[in-house]
């Protein structure tokens, strides 16, 4: 989650609020009363993609507010109907086989919350994790919030291979602008989502260029990233092997 988000949220959440992390285990929201995810609860706190380091709930967890579980099994979660004042769910949905699930025990379970989740600038941009390939290779989904719907489109193949559906090439040494690389959404009641499901290859193909070309034209699109300079050249000489298609 973006630190000014942590920030935020744990400023302006009553002391009283009982707040579940839906999927967090790696790295526990700060205010967060119980923790449901595949993890169990000994890997609490784990880390992931340089979460370690944020600040986090782990240290404080009692096993009792922990539940391991398989959040797309479409069974509802061990929770009654808004049993949580606030729930948290961040950089999870797009690596779920079914989100809209999700999305759905989220609703059933809070009163309220807060998602956040890779943009599509960012899974549109090649050299993320890999020079020729778009985004988080891992990754299942491209999400959109469209007038408070999240609408979470099949993230294709085809996509690393169309010059024109890549929002921007990404060096060794650069970024997408932290401004743009996520996408988040504060919600109340209820979850609107839904799977906007494409058949047809050139739509497909034409939707994801389209994107990408409005998407060249954000402001500062992207900056510098930050890291040592010894890893920062660890980092270009590995991107460089990867470009030749080296192992």
């Amino acid at each position: 989650m973006q630190p000014a988000q942590i920030q935020r949220l744990v400023e302006t959440l009553p002391a009283g609020h009982r707040v579940l992390d839906v999927g967090g285990g790696a790295a526990p929201f700060p205010r967060a009363n119980h923790v449901i995810d595949a993890l169990p609860f000994d890997a609490a706190g784990a880390g992931s993609d340089g979460s370690i380091d944020r600040p986090s709930s782990a240290s404080t967890l009692r096993p009792n507010q922990w539940t391991q579980w398989d959040l797309c099994e479409r069974r509802p979660w061990p929770f009654p109907d808004k049993s949580f004042d606030f729930a948290v769910c961040s950089h999870v949905l797009e690596d779920l086989r079914d989100p809209i699930w999700v999305c759905s025990e989220l609703s059933r379970v809070a009163k309220a919350g807060y998602i956040e989740v890779p943009s599509r600038v960012l899974e549109q941009s090649r050299g993320v994790e890999h020079p020729r390939f778009a985004g988080y290779l891992h990754h299942r989904w491209l999400i959109s919030n469209t007038s408070g719907t999240l609408e979470f489109r099949h993230k294709p193949h085809v996509l690393h291979a169309v010059n024109d559906a890549i929002v921007t090439d990404l060096s060794a040494g650069t970024r997408i602008n932290p401004r743009h690389a996520t996408l988040s959404l504060d919600w109340l009641g209820h979850i609107n989502a839904r799977e906007v499901l494409e058949f047809n290859e050139q739509r497909l193909v034409d939707e994801l260029c389209t994107f990408a070309r409005e998407a060249r034209q954000l402001p500062e699109l992207t900056d510098r990233l930050p890291m040592p300079l010894r890893k920062r050249v660890g980092r270009h000489i590995y991107y460089h092997r990867l470009a030749r298609g080296a192992r």
